[in-house]
């Protein structure tokens, strides 16, 4: 007879649960972090006349690459970040919060207005929604 070190209460059905638990978390810590590196990207300032700051446009492109490879890798945990991110700018605009460029320095309370701001945290938030959705709704289809 197999004799198994798997508790009782932690059959298939708990270590699911615990899983999609734990997926959310990290979900809710890659999207906080996640919206803040967009942020700080967002705000990266180089010498020159460019309307579209080219090093930023790079960066944010990285970011993107990995937030779609994170979204489809780990579908529950780019579904989640990607709602958090969209979430945070949300809340960010309704609550109207002001973005002041205080000697050009970027401190974490400017992060989270100026995320809001800019573009690239909502477009990173969608890719990731949009990369965990299509991961998932192809795995439902098979």
């Amino acid at each position: 007879m197999v004799e198994s070190n798997v508790p009782a209460e932690m059959s298939g059905t708990g270590r699911a649960f615990l899983r999609i638990v734990v997926s959310l978390g990290i979900g809710l810590v890659v999207g906080a972090l996640t919206y803040y590196v967009t942020a700080v990207v967002a705000a990266l300032q180089i010498s020159g006349n460019f309307t579209n700051n080219p090093l930023m446009l790079a960066t944010v492109a990285i970011v993107g690459a990995l937030a779609v490879a994170v979204g489809w890798r780990w579908p529950i945990v780019g579904l989640t970040a990607g709602i958090v991110i969209i979430a945070v700018v949300a809340c960010a605009v309704t609550g109207r919060m002001g973005w002041s460029p205080s000697n050009g320095a970027l401190n974490p309370y400017n992060a989270v207005a100026f995320g809001a701001m800019s573009v690239a945290p909502t477009i990173v938030g969608a890719t990731m929604v949009a990369a965990s959705a299509l991961k998932l709704r192809s795995r439902r289809t098979r």
